[in-house]
């Protein structure tokens, strides 16, 4: 099969984050280190950290890694659908996402939890308790991230200039073959920083499903502090622990955004 041709003029935008940690990636660095000397010199400290994270870090990755590539399946289809030429399905979509969007994610995960899932599992025979609440969790946000996903590739898409299409059909491509191979790998390349921002907005919006009593991170915090009263050393260390995550997120997400970056010419 011949190789597209690649307009270069078309080319995704060249991505050239700092290889020097900035003063504020060292600011996030000395929270994080005092935090640490913290738990190993006090033990109220102490006690915290072994009660929040070891017990709520794992459940807290899971949730954001199913939930993760769920959304990002079911965005994918959305935002195809997005630009689809068919009417129908255009508007489905469109529908879907600025419903979608226009909803706070608690009271989404609410609705989706409490009522769909398990009006669907009566609907199906299945019995409600054997759908978990981590599960439940899992949908609910992997179908909220789904709408912003879809205008992310919906974007990345109408990012790719129409160049790009006709050189794929002119070399004998099919227009499925075009979307595949030429125009989804330049929209995803163009519209990366998005995707890496969604996935850090949905680990620390996994701590919304607390209010399912899943037992993650935030939920954790919230019994130990209920159980000890000791709030001050349980938020603390909870905040310190979202941000050690999320700033090891931003340095894997950065340093991929470098890989796949085109150089300048």
């Amino acid at each position: 099969m011949a190789k597209p041709v690649t307009d270069p003029s078309a080319a995704a935008p060249s991505f050239a984050p700092t290889r020097r940690l900035e003063p504020w990636q060292w600011g996030m660095l000395a929270v994080v280190a005092f935090m640490a000397v913290l738990v190993a010199i006090n033990p109220n400290f102490r006690e915290a950290y072994d009660e929040i994270v070891p017990q709520g870090i794992w459940l807290t990755l899971r949730i954001t890694a199913v939930a993760f590539v769920a959304a990002n399946a079911l965005g994918l289809l959305i935002g195809l659908g997005r630009v689809s030429k068919n009417p129908w399905i255009s508007n489905i979509c469109a529908f879907y996402v600025e419903f979608v969007r226009g909803v706070p994610v608690i009271v989404f995960i609410f609705f989706i939890a409490l009522s769909i899932i398990p009006d669907t599992a009566r609907a199906l025979g299945i019995p409600t308790r054997s759908v978990g609440m981590e599960a439940r969790a899992t949908i609910s946000l992997s179908l909220f991230y789904a709408a912003f996903i879809a205008e992310v590739v919906r974007a990345g898409i109408q990012s790719v200039g129409s160049g790009q299409v006709e050189a794929g059909l002119s070399v004998g491509l099919h227009p499925r073959q075009v979307t595949r191979f030429v125009v989804l790998p330049q929209a995803i390349r163009n519209v990366y920083p998005a995707f890496a921002n969604d996935l850090i907005a949905l680990f620390k919006d996994t701590s919304l499903v607390s209010v399912l009593a899943v037992n993650e991170m935030t939920q954790e915090a919230r019994l130990y502090s209920g159980s000890s009263f000791r709030f001050f050393e349980s938020f603390v260390i909870l905040m310190v622990a979202y941000v050690a995550i999320t700033a090891v997120l931003s340095f894997i997400l950065s340093w991929i955004e470098r890989r796949i970056a085109i150089p300048d010419r």
